[in-house]
């Protein structure tokens, strides 16, 4: 079975290949998306998943690949766009199909246009089935639900940065930081720690109980969480389907987490038992809910110990992998 991997990770990711131990046996040829650093401001086409593209056509009008598989919806719109070409008989198999924001207009036009002739798109909440569906013009059956499978993002963390207890935000998909600073100005005795991206707290009145970390490496962003009495995620609805990558690494680390109550998410966390869950927008909410872990050690540690036990069974890297064999049998008939 060969099978063509793209994506817009650095030249050379592997995503499952070295893990996969299943059958049937696979050949992996990877594909990426990156391009020069002065070719990444330019308006207009993504070049770097253009040239993805017409590489892909290349090796499937030569025969040379018996499955596709993309990994997110833009890198997946463009391959199906420019790369699928006559050969639908190379299934295609869009992984990480997810959105922030669903685009608009004539974006949203040709994005329906490609993902109707894509065979399956995972998506890693149910909630997400039904809203692509209807927003694409997909019958909701090309939509397959998985849970986000992972390993845990560290297993040592780097040596504590504060002495004092704090309790930490990680992430910047559809995030709602102005409610999370609310909170903490609710809590002035309590010190928060955020790791965000640049343009996260544009507009935001951050308080002085509030540290902020910008763009920090990935061991230590994850770090900071390892070490924080409990982490955050606040999302700006109830209808956001994202913050998996942070839920599900807080999940395997033990952490209590605080978490806006959105449907994208209920696959994942039961209230009062792997995490507590707030409304969104309400900084009183996740206020108390902050406070009521801080007080309670017993349960804080419980929340931390049950959502552990329930990342190692339902989001580990062996879901990803079993997952992924059963939709190759599924998509091509290979035993």
């Amino acid at each position: 079975m060969r099978v063509i991997n793209c994506h817009d990770f650095e030249r050379g990711w592997s995503w499952i290949e070295p893990i996969y131990n299943g059958l049937p046996e696979i050949e992996w040829q990877s594909v990426d998306t990156q391009r020069p650093q002065w070719l990444r401001k330019l308006p207009g086409p993504h070049l770097g998943r253009l040239r993805a593209g017409l590489e892909v056509r290349a090796i499937l009008t030569r025969g040379e690949a018996d499955m596709l598989v993309s990994h997110g919806p833009y890198t997946s719109y463009y391959i199906e766009s420019v790369g699928r070409g006559a050969r639908r008989d190379v299934p295609h198999l869009a992984f990480a199909f997810n959105f922030t924001d669903i685009p608009q207009g004539q974006r949203l036009r040709a994005m329906q246009r490609a993902f109707r002739s894509i065979d399956r798109m995972v998506v890693y909440s149910q909630m997400e089935r039904s809203l692509y569906s209807g927003r694409f013009g997909v019958p909701i059956d090309r939509f397959s639900f998985m849970r986000w499978g992972v390993a845990p993002p560290i297993t040592e963390p780097r040596p504590r940065s504060s002495e004092k207890p704090y309790v930490a935000a990680l992430g910047g998909e559809a995030r709602d930081f102005t409610t999370l600073c609310e909170a903490a100005r609710r809590l002035p005795h309590i010190a928060f720690v955020l790791i965000v991206r640049p343009s996260s707290l544009e507009g935001v009145a951050v308080p002085d109980n509030v540290t902020v970390h910008v763009n920090l490496p990935f061991a230590d962003a994850w770090s900071l969480v390892w070490h924080a009495e409990a982490a955050l995620i606040p999302l700006r609805s109830e209808q956001t389907p994202n913050g998996l990558v942070t839920l599900v690494g807080g999940m395997h680390l033990g952490k209590a987490q605080v978490v806006t109550a959105s449907a994208g998410l209920s696959d994942y966390v039961e209230d009062g038992k792997t995490a507590l869950l707030v409304p969104a927008r309400d900084s009183g909410a996740f206020a108390a809910a902050i406070e009521r872990l801080i007080d309670d050690p017993t349960l804080r540690e419980g929340i931390g110990e049950r959502a552990r036990a329930f990342a190692a069974v339902h989001c580990s890297e062996a879901v990803t992998v079993e997952g992924f064999r059963q939709l190759v049998v599924e998509l091509t008939g290979a035993r």
